[in-house]
């Protein structure tokens, strides 16, 4: 089991969900794309929520109805400044999570003002509407468990004491109020406390899931570089050659961008492989790779496996000058090995390449597999000619056998 899935294993049999240090960076990236959206609108709603009181109190507590007005309007201003600031100017998250339950304590000690300075009847009735301030409080928690705590513990607090203010000389309203009171508190602590264990489980889920994502894509990538690849040389093998040399010539086709094709083979590799012996052999193939993909340009040339011990490059130029430069300082780079050779029939004692190329633009060429024939000549007659150099096709050349 990986360290993200014994974290995960672990959080889900606590009653508090940890996020630590080093992940909360994500934790508020992740809350500011799933949830503030829902923060958001919460405060907003809340808000004109507690604006829209202002009709119970002129039906319940009239002589306050001013008053209310007033009060309202100015909290709603308050609030709809703060949200802006908040949501708007601060990526904080949990200036945002707490945002309604600060308002929520705010408009709680505002009301219960209007509240003592009434002299309706209906005051004592309408002492049990403050039971939904506790539950705006925790209705759009999300973030912070302890910071929904320390807001509920304030806000009952507040009305608590207001209603024993209000019954100075009677605890019996005091204690009803309680009876009522005490379980929603306890509903609203578990609403949060689900709500923000939920989320936090959610981000470590949402994080497994991301890893499990990224090693499948790592693992994907490196079959494909596998299958593509050749183990011997680490270049790439004939089934990529096949795919790119068909991918050039169409690009060359629909955007009039020439290209090149070198055809690679190390002169009397059967004798050397016969001498030397095959582990000696599978060496220089590796090395030869790597000489001819050292001097060619990153980006500007592909080099691959083309069988035994031919190689075949591609290269992006549509210069007869440039493809003869790079073929002789790939030869170059290879005789620069120094391997010793001594079994060659030409005696000329160390290890020297052979190569064939041609550029995509000669007349005559009509399919990608013409351009390879042409290269394949052009290789065959190189060894004809004595091995160790470089023939490039000409258009007076394409179709000669």
């Amino acid at each position: 089991m990986n360290a993200a899935n014994k974290l995960l294993a672990a959080v889900r049999f606590r009653w508090r969900v940890r996020i630590p240090d080093a992940l909360w960076p994500e934790f508020e990236h992740y809350i500011l794309r799933q949830h503030r959206p829902f923060l958001l609108l919460t405060n907003i709603i809340a808000a004109l929520a507690f604006f829209s009181y202002v009709l119970a109190d002129a039906l319940l507590i009239p002589d306050m109805a001013s008053a209310s007005l007033l009060t309202r309007a100015t909290l709603l201003v308050v609030a709809m400044v703060n949200i802006w600031l908040v949501f708007g100017r601060s990526r904080n998250v949990l200036l945002m999570d707490q945002l309604m339950p600060v308002h929520d304590l705010i408009a709680t000690l505002s009301w219960f003002e209007l509240l003592k300075r009434s002299h309706s009847p209906d005051v004592p009735t309408f002492l049990y509407a403050s039971l939904i301030f506790i539950v705006f409080a925790n209705l759009g928690v999300r973030v912070s468990f302890k910071g929904a705590v320390l807001s509920s513990l304030a806000i009952s607090v507040a009305i608590m004491s207001n209603v024993a203010l209000m019954n100075p000389h009677d605890s019996k309203p005091l204690l009803v109020f309680s009876l009522v009171y005490l379980p929603v508190l306890l509903f609203c602590l578990f609403m949060s406390w689900s709500t923000t264990t939920s989320v936090r489980l959610a981000f470590y889920t949402a994080q497994e899931q991301r890893r499990r994502k990224h090693e499948l894509s790592t693992l994907n990538q490196r079959l494909q570089m596998l299958a593509s690849t050749d183990a011997l040389t680490r270049v790439g093998n004939r089934r990529a050659f096949d795919l790119q040399l068909q991918a050039f010539w169409q690009q060359s086709q629909q955007h009039g961008r020439p290209f090149a094709l070198l055809l690679v083979d190390i002169d009397y590799f059967k004798p050397y492989n016969d001498h030397y012996g095959h582990p000696a052999g599978d060496h220089i193939l590796a090395d030869v790779a790597s000489a001819m993909v050292s001097c060619l340009r990153s980006g500007q040339a592909l080099a691959f496996r083309y069988g035994g011990e031919e190689f075949a490059i591609l290269l992006q130029t549509g210069s007869q000058d440039e493809l003869l430069h790079i073929a002789q300082r790939v030869q170059q780079q290879v005789a620069a090995l120094e391997v010793e050779h001594r079994y060659r029939p030409d005696g000329l004692g160390y290890l020297t390449i052979s190569l064939g190329a041609a550029l995509s633009s000669l007349h005559g060429l009509q399919h990608a597999t013409d351009l390879l024939a042409c290269c394949d000549r052009m290789l065959y007659r190189a060894k004809q000619q004595g091995r160790n150099q470089v023939l490039l096709a000409q258009d007076e050349t394409v179709g000669i056998v």
